[in-house]
């Protein structure tokens, strides 16, 4: 009757070390591949540490016959992947008491060929495939080794007007690359002089048609003008 018992007891010192192994493997790489805060989608994660961000870099940006591109080969490894944070409509505005950043919908990866970084991939998930994809690859080997170093506890924020990138923690802004934002050192982040981005050309300007159709209007009114005036010109 007790037979069992003691069996499942025996078994256990043999099964609980094969347990713990298969639980440290599933952990690590979590923790190696992900930094600062922010949530990484784990689609995002397959996308980076399984072979699709590498061959989709070597694909666009690798060399080419003429020897032109980066010489992407075994040795390419991705750094830790960080959540990206952009400043908000209102804290651009220059308004100090709302929150300043908002999540994207972008993470950044440092990449790093034989040892030396060369820069620094952004990864989408396309809102159409719902699939993580390169959004775009900045050849940078100082922000690639910045943004390998991003602190568990900040935020990563972008700013795309500058090329920099900020560690924000505890509502002070740490320059991780300065770009042309002229940030040095940490600084509060209610004090910092934020760029806007300039307008989207298709919505600063008027309907290209309108334009045209005031142009049309107002050259047959001055023909029209025109005419009359040469019409009078005999009864004068």
């Amino acid at each position: 009757m007790r037979s069992a018992p003691r069996s499942s007891r025996a078994l256990l010192p043999a099964v609980l070390p094969a347990l713990l192994l298969a639980v440290a493997f599933a952990v690590v790489p979590a923790l190696s591949v992900s930094a600062s805060v922010g949530s990484v989608p784990p689609e995002v994660r397959a996308y980076v540490t399984g072979g699709g961000l590498l061959d989709r870099l070597d694909d666009i940006y690798g060399e080419n016959g003429s020897g032109d591109g980066i010489a992407f080969d075994d040795t390419t490894t991705p750094g830790p992947i960080s959540r990206v944070f952009l400043w908000t409509d209102a804290r651009l505005a220059g308004d100090t008491e709302g929150k300043p950043v908002r999540m994207a919908n972008e993470w950044a990866v440092p990449v790093v060929v034989a040892e030396q970084p060369v820069g620094v991939a952004i990864i989408w998930i396309n809102l159409d495939t719902e699939q993580p994809e390169l959004a775009e690859f900045t050849e940078d080997a100082d922000a690639a080794s910045a943004l390998a170093e991003v602190p568990d506890a900040a935020q990563l924020v972008r700013d795309p007007v500058t090329g920099a990138w900020f560690a924000l923690a505890e509502e002070v802004a740490t320059p991780l690359v300065s770009g042309s934002s002229g940030v040095i050192e940490p600084a509060p982040v209610d004090e910092l002089e934020l760029m806007l981005p300039p307008p989207d050309p298709e919505a600063s300007g008027d309907d290209p048609g309108f334009g045209l159709a005031i142009a049309v209007v107002s050259v047959l009114l001055v023909l029209i003008i025109t005419l009359l005036v040469i019409r009078r010109a005999p009864s004068v």
